[in-house]
């Protein structure tokens, strides 16, 4: 039997490390009965440090904290603090509890590629939790995800059994079935899952800096937690070699059961259609790393029974050649379902008594987002069928896309918007100093259709080097070039014409530092420097006062409460922003920083917060809660603003927070550049509160006007959330490269 240990994926998860390093000597040196067991009836694969890089930030932070007599055991001593952000995250400073799936780190791209190679049968993570809790171990509370079987329910019993038998001889304190979920299918234990494993998430009390106070008076050292954590991962290894044979067993049919499950539908296929900036690609890819058989469409295929994700009851389709198709009669089967069906079922009796809970004043189950669908995410078209979809053929390995050759232009280079290969080569050019211009209207030309939004870079402005520089950048990207002759144009204004605006290069700087999410922070970063491929410095949001802000030309501030904003800034650094923007900076908000930026105090924007609240029919007469746990919505375009440029009229957003904005009355053309579809077409997937949809229809997420000589745009969300919404990254990247240009 094969048995995959993961310790410490959140850096200050110090206990998890330590535990390890004990279990791979007893591996090492022991000579006992059970260890002989163990090594004659299972392959352990241990990973005993998941994220090296927020370790490192942890350990920094106690050795230079620590004093020559030990440790301060005060809960409030700096040691069990960390700096900003924290020692959780990795370099990028995201989760890598919640990336399994999207893969869009290092880390977690060699762990599941390790994963697929060894097809583990018991998968364990472990982590740490608040000082004053015990420790938990699997089974979990609700909701579970309705593409785990009963099979592993009943293996979590088995374990729970084994480890409580172990604590017991302690006589150590433990809990199950609350406090942590099953659900999401990014976790390390709940992407394992879906693939056959038993997967369990143990969390052991945290030491902190190595030695913490808790509230019952006890001193919680390391050592302790670390013993906690090795003894039940000897537990669950020794149960797994006790238990070997079934466990296999059990393991085989999980994977044959999928295929004959999803063969009986009522889900059998989803059909990915090709997409011309890629996106379908880009989703196949990831379903490909997770290791989820994808085929793809020889000819035309007219599938009868095909249903629209986005609505609809099953009508007729037709699917060009090149289509994508995933059946889900494969052993991997309950993965691909998870990240592919539209919408993640939550049971209704969870739902009536999270209802109950919110009246009540208790604080709700919901430990991380409702809604994740892959189709969703990448903003691909996509139908489900009952039945299989014959025709097409296995994919491998997606090749990478070569930029064709192309021939030198006479007046210049165009290229379409929203692609990231168009992206890429977008901000290549830029860095690079070359100077491209925006068409806002579509146009033919050198044999080809653009849609509005193309970018042009013009030969004579940009000298003979231009050649080379576009062929280099184009080829670095992936990115497709069309040659053009002349600016007159077949169809469309021609390329002379006034309403093609050159773009400025923009110097971004990057909002950090205490105040700021250090998660909204990462994603940002991430964006520029592994999507686009754009220079982007970090400052520090409390140096904003000073003149850090002369050196740039984009602020983005990522999500941040009003107040922490107030307080890192002060009134210096907000009357020193507001004077930044008035002379031609553009200054871009994400969710909660927005919030800040929509209050009247600010004077920077027009919108506002929604300050009504829910209705006050709690138990206690207080407003109830209204934070929407992670779904996915509709919304609709109202403009034909550049920062549209590549995108549609209609396409899904995350709504994660209880952020609502009010436009103004004296409302300007162009402003509201997006807002959330009407009440009956809003909700897409995940769980919205019963009054939500109501208040958030119609309201805007992208918002932006002129202010003085500069600009402020406005997102409602975190459009670069966990690098999920691949979807979205044009509508970021507009904001950054477009909006200081018109």
């Amino acid at each position: 039997a094969i048995v995959w240990l993961g310790f410490t994926v959140h850096g200050g998860e110090a206990s998890g490390t330590e535990a390890a390093i004990a279990l791979l000597y007893q591996l090492a040196a022991g000579q006992d009965e059970e260890t002989r067991l163990v090594l004659d009836s299972t392959v352990l694969l241990v990973d005993p440090l998941q994220n090296p890089d927020g370790h490192e930030r942890h350990v920094h932070d106690v050795a230079r904290l620590r004093g020559p007599l030990g440790v301060p055991v005060s809960p409030g001593a700096m040691i069990h603090q960390g700096t900003w952000p924290g020692p959780r995250t990795n370099h990028y400073f995201f989760d890598l509890n919640r990336d399994w799936f999207i893969q869009a780190h290092p880390e977690t791209r060699g762990r599941v590629r390790t994963f697929l190679e060894w097809w583990p049968h018991v998968a364990v993570d472990l982590h740490e939790m608040g000082s004053n809790s015990t420790y938990f171990f699997a089974p979990p509370m609700e909701p579970i995800n309705k593409n785990v079987p009963p099979v592993i329910l009943r293996w979590w019993d088995i374990y729970a059994a084994a480890n409580a038998a172990a604590f017991d001889r302690h006589g150590w304190s433990f809990f199950r079935r609350e406090g942590y979920d099953e659900f999401y299918p990014g976790y390390g234990v709940s992407w394992p899952i879906l693939t056959g494993a038993v997967g369990m998430t143990f969390e052991q009390a945290s030491s902190g800096g190595g030695a913490i106070r808790r509230s019952d008076g006890t001193v919680l050292t390391l050592r302790e937690a670390a013993r906690h954590h090795y003894v039940a991962a000897w537990a669950t290894t020794l149960e797994t070699a006790r238990r070997r044979a079934e466990r296999v067993r059990d393991y085989l049919e999980f994977r044959q059961g999928a295929i004959a499950a999803h063969a009986r539908g009522p889900m059998r296929a989803v059909l990915l259609e090709q997409d011309g900036q890629g996106r379908a690609d880009s989703l196949v890819a990831r379903l490909l790393a997770n290791g989820i058989e994808v085929g793809r469409l020889r000819g035309a295929v007219e599938v009868r029974d095909a249903v629209p994700y986005g609505g609809g009851r099953a009508r007729p389709a037709r699917l060009p050649a090149g289509s994508y198709v995933v059946d889900l009669a494969q052993p991997q089967g309950r993965l691909a379902k998870a990240l592919l069906e539209p919408d993640a079922e939550l049971d209704s009796a969870f739902i009536r008594e999270e209802l109950e809970r919110r009246r009540t004043g208790q604080p709700d189950r919901f430990y991380d987002i409702t809604a994740w669908s892959l189709p969703y995410l990448f903003r691909v078209r996509a139908w489900w069928t009952r039945g299989p979809v014959g025709g097409a053929e296995p994919v491998g390995a997606l090749a990478a896309v070569a930029s064709p050759a192309i021939p030198e232009a006479g007046y210049g280079y165009a290229f379409e918007p929203g692609a990231e290969s168009s992206l890429r080569l977008l901000a290549a050019l830029l860095a690079d100093s070359v100077r491209v211009w925006y068409a806002p209207r579509p146009f033919r030309a050198g044999g080809a259709r653009f849609p509005r939004g193309a970018f042009l870079v013009r030969v004579e402005p940009n000298g003979p080097g231009v050649h080379e520089a576009v062929r280099r950048h184009a080829a670095a990207a992936g990115a497709r070039v069309v040659a053009l002759r002349s600016a007159m144009v077949d169809e469309g204004t021609d390329l002379g014409s006034n309403s093609v605006f050159p773009i400025r290069p923009p110097r971004v700087a990057l909002a950090g530092g205490p105040g700021i999410s250090g998660n909204s922070f990462g994603f940002a970063r991430y964006a520029f420097e592994q999507r686009f491929r754009y220079p982007v410095t970090p400052v520090d949001i409390s140096s904003l006062a000073g003149p850090v802000l002369d050196d740039f030309d984009v602020l983005v501030v990522p999500s941040a409460s009003p107040a922490a904003l107030d307080r890192a800034l002060g009134d210096a650094g907000r009357q020193r922003l507001g004077e930044w923007v008035r002379r031609g900076g553009v200054l871009v908000t994400l969710e909660s920083a927005t919030g800040w930026l929509a209050s009247e105090r600010v004077g920077l924007a027009r919108i506002r917060v929604r300050r009504d609240t829910v209705r006050a029919d709690s138990a206690g007469g207080a407003p109830l809660p209204a934070s929407v746990p992670g779904a996915i919505v509709r919304v609709v375009a109202d403009t034909l603003s550049p920062l549209l440029a590549g995108m549609e009229a209609e396409f899904p957003v995350l709504v994660n927070s209880d952020l609502i904005l009010e436009a103004p009355r004296d409302l300007r053309p162009g402003e509201v550049v997006v807002r959330y579809a009407p009440e009956p077409r809003l909700r897409l997937a995940g769980y919205l509160w019963p009054e939500v949809p109501a208040r958030l229809a119609g309201s805007p997420y992208l918002w932006t006007e002129r202010v003085g000589r500069g600009r402020v745009v406005a997102f409602a969300g975190d459009p670069n959330f966990r690098d999920l919404w691949r979807g979205l990254l044009p509508l970021f990247a507009n904001a950054v490269f477009l909006a200081g240009s018109f």
